[in-house]
C-alpha cells in the first residue's frame, strides 16, 4: 500500500514539475522546453471558446504575442491538485493593462504531459488564443 501511495506522490510530483517547466519555458522563450512537456496536439482554449490547436501552434502564438507585449511573466501562484487535473492560480505581470492581472489555468495530462490547458480571465483580459484570432484578422484584413 505505501508503494501505491508513493507512485501518486511522484506523478503529483511530476504533474508540478511539468506546470513549473511550461511557465518557466514561456517566461524565458526556450520552446524546447514547452515542446517536452505538452503533446503534439495539446489544446490552449479560453473562456470565449477560442483555441490554440496543437503545441507548434501554441508555441508560435506565444512568441508573437510575447514579441509585441513586451515580454510579459506568468507567475504562479498557488496550484491544487484534482484527480489527474491542476488548478494553476497565479497572474501576469506586465506593464499593459489589457494583459497584466489574475488568470487561472486548468491543466489536463496525457500521462505527464499536459494534453489541453483551459485559460481564465476577467474579460477584459488578453488571452493567447484571444491574440492570435485577433492576429489572423489583421492579417485576414
Amino acid at each position: 500500500m505505501l508503494r501505491f501511495l508513493f507512485k501518486k506522490h511522484l506523478t503529483r510530483k511530476a504533474r508540478v514539475a511539468a506546470v513549473h517547466d511550461v511557465v518557466d519555458g514561456l517566461n524565458s522563450l526556450d520552446y524546447e522546453a514547452v515542446f517536452r512537456v505538452m503533446t503534439p496536439d495539446a489544446v490552449l482554449v479560453d473562456g470565449n471558446g477560442l483555441k490554440l490547436e496543437g503545441v507548434d501552434a501554441i508555441i508560435d502564438g506565444d512568441r508573437a504575442f510575447r514579441e509585441q507585449a513586451d515580454r510579459p511573466q506568468i507567475l504562479i501562484d498557488t496550484l491544487d491538485h484534482s484527480g489527474d487535473e491542476v488548478l494553476v492560480r497565479g497572474h501576469i505581470n506586465s506593464s499593459m493593462p489589457e494583459i497584466d492581472g489574475p488568470v487561472m489555468w486548468r491543466v489536463y495530462f496525457d500521462g505527464l504531459r499536459i494534453a489541453r490547458v483551459e485559460i481564465t480571465r476577467p474579460p477584459d483580459r488578453m488571452t493567447g488564443p484571444l491574440f492570435a484570432a485577433q492576429r489572423q484578422a489583421r492579417r485576414a484584413s
